[in-house]
């Protein structure tokens, strides 16, 4: 559990009120029917949120505590779901938490976002009288469909919608398809998608001399730092939606967006940063574009990237980022070691007068010594 996660539980309850995306129960559930059918009914939302039901807390947001008998542990209710005869074999995600507000423990328990809607039963027990086989159930405002009634045609359709990603704006609906490549047709540097052919991957190389000599530290990574430069247009009919920058490393060989610049830790006269790298978030785009490029069938690419990834980071979300930031800011030390470590002159540095060699190596290090770090630092946590 993350500070974060805390924040927003707190706030909440501090709103004194239930909304889409949460609601207060001053128990847990009696019977195993009432609680999945509030599970279906979270699981069954159009936006694109967690969702909380947040025990311990009455109605009109007072916090009591967690003092029952019919208290629920997370493994009781993942069998609950596994025993749960669900359409199409789709099992909403959970995950209960338990956080201390005003010397009171409170439970959280998440039902994680899903495309995989509308959840509903296929069968049900034989132990169940209310809740109905075939019915789908959904949360709108504050309000859970009845246990007896079933969603409205309209809500039926937009969960319909959700799945097949047209509640999206287009660029989200660019983003999921980017993860299904036998969608998308490659033509003279356009990839255009076989299902929304207005969805185009529009790719230009730089002319700029200037820019194609600005060279970035991970080029001396590939047995030929030759490099140049792409810009890809990601379009909806001719409408530019956004625009990411490419690199093509090792004089052709691998293609990938650049990645963000991060900066961590400070010199000792806490003026300048001390270490300065590079990274991708996995949950980002560019990330999802680097693995829509990268192909993982030619050799020649498998290499060129495995170097890349020796010198650049890879974070999970911007909250994992943050955390091993300030973990290194409380830590520099260990980064010192692994840089005393690293091998001098791995990577061949062959551009640039002799200050910006000594650069590009200290870069090149840094990278490898926090790549280390970082698989510490997930060790640890």
């Amino acid at each position: 559990m993350n500070n974060n996660f805390m924040i927003k539980i707190k706030n909440l309850i501090l709103s004194k009120s239930e909304g889409e995306f949460w609601d207060f129960k001053q128990e847990w559930h009696r019977d195993n029917e009432r609680l999945l059918h509030d599970i279906l009914c979270f699981a069954n939302t159009v936006h694109e949120k967690d969702c909380y039901i947040i025990i311990g807390v009455s109605d009109n947001g007072d916090i009591v505590g967690i003092n029952d008998e019919n208290r629920r542990e997370q493994s009781s209710i993942i069998d609950l779901l596994a025993n749960t005869v669900f359409a199409g074999d789709n099992t909403p995600r959970i995950q209960i938490d338990t956080i201390n507000i005003e010397h009171k423990k409170v439970d959280i328990l998440t039902i994680f976002n899903s495309n995989n809607v509308p959840y509903y039963l296929k069968s049900k027990s034989k132990k169940y009288n209310s809740i109905k086989e075939g019915y789908i159930y959904t949360r709108v405002g504050d309000r859970n469909t009845p246990i007896n009634q079933n969603a409205t045609i309209q809500q039926i359709e937009m969960l319909w919608k959700k799945r097949l990603g047209l509640t999206l704006p287009p660029l989200l609906q660019i983003e999921s398809r980017l993860q299904d490549k036998t969608e998308w047709v490659d033509s003279n540097n356009c990839s255009y998608n076989i299902y929304k052919p207005e969805f185009k991957l529009v790719e230009k190389f730089i002319d700029d001399e200037y820019d194609n000599s600005r060279s970035e530290f991970y080029v001396y990574t590939q047995t030929n730092s030759k490099f140049t430069y792409k810009t890809l247009d990601i379009m909806c009919n001719e409408t530019v939606l956004d625009t990411f920058q490419l690199v093509v490393l090792d004089s052709g060989r691998y293609k990938t967006p650049i990645p963000e610049w991060g900066h961590v830790g400070f010199d000792k006269w806490n003026v300048k940063h001390k270490y300065t790298y590079k990274y991708y978030l996995k949950d980002s785009i560019t990330y999802k574009l680097q693995q829509f490029f990268f192909n993982a069938e030619n050799q020649e690419e498998v290499f060129a990237k495995r170097r890349l990834d020796e010198v650049v980071l890879y974070f999970e979300n911007q909250e994992e980022l943050e955390s091993f930031e300030d973990y290194i800011e409380s830590n520099q030390s260990i980064v010192e070691q692994y840089l005393a470590k690293v091998k001098k002159n791995r990577f061949f540095v062959d551009m640039g007068s002799e200050l910006e060699v000594q650069v590009e190596n200290y870069r090149l290090s840094v990278g490898l010594a926090l790549n280390k770090a970082l698989q510490e630092f997930r060790i640890r946590k």
